[in-house]
């Protein structure tokens, strides 16, 4: 029983380093991107929009938009690390609540089957994956890359400016979709390696 409460406190210390590590690495992200937009404005004000400010955009964003790649994985690491040590603990509860069946409402276990969502009823809701730390910060970092590309085009094609928002839109699309999809396949693959049997009624 020492080792059981030792091994639930340490999984309760790891959790708590994969949010903070999480909140850490998506506040470093965000403040960069806006040291970066503050810059840009700046060099905006000096240049005028002219061959300054192109040839500074295109070195800073593409760091910043690496950055939002890394800070993705990361990110998205540490909450499929979060839910095993979720279930590693919800293992834990069930055998408190075996030892003293009378007293087994003191120790529910929190199941993580899928996402940590089902019984909650909201796993299946397609949009759910929207509100993870991972989908915020590749959404954001989808516009950093499209704002990237519009300003390519725009610098060496000099194309009108509906055309070159046009193509920054699709970029942003395409980088969202491909971000998104990742995300929701990787998530499956953890469901399928983790698989923890769906309470009745769900």
């Amino acid at each position: 029983m020492s080792a059981i409460g030792m091994e639930y406190g340490m999984l309760q210390s790891a959790r708590g380093a994969t949010i903070s590590e999480s909140s850490s690495r998506s506040s470093l992200f965000l403040t960069t991107l806006s040291g970066a937009v503050v810059a840009l404005s700046f060099v905006a004000q000096a240049s005028h929009f002219g061959e300054t400010f192109y040839i500074f955009a295109l070195a800073i964003m593409p760091v910043v938009f690496f950055l939002g790649v890394v800070t993705y994985y990361r990110i998205l690491q540490t909450g499929i690390e979060d839910v095993i040590y979720a279930r590693a603990i919800s293992k834990i509860k069930t055998f408190y609540s075996q030892i003293d069946p009378e007293r087994a409402a003191f120790f529910q276990a929190s199941s993580v089957d899928q996402v940590g969502l089902r019984t909650l009823g909201l796993f299946r809701l397609w949009w759910q994956q929207f509100l993870s730390a991972a989908a915020m910060v590749a959404i954001v970092n989808s516009v950093v890359g499209g704002v990237f590309i519009a300003l390519t085009v725009t610098y060496f094609f000099q194309p009108p400016p509906l055309a070159a928002i046009g193509v920054g839109a699709a970029a942003v699309l395409l980088l969202c979709v491909g971000f998104l999809r990742h995300q929701w396949t990787t998530w499956m693959r953890v469901a399928a390696s983790l698989p923890i049997s769906a309470p009745a009624g769900v």
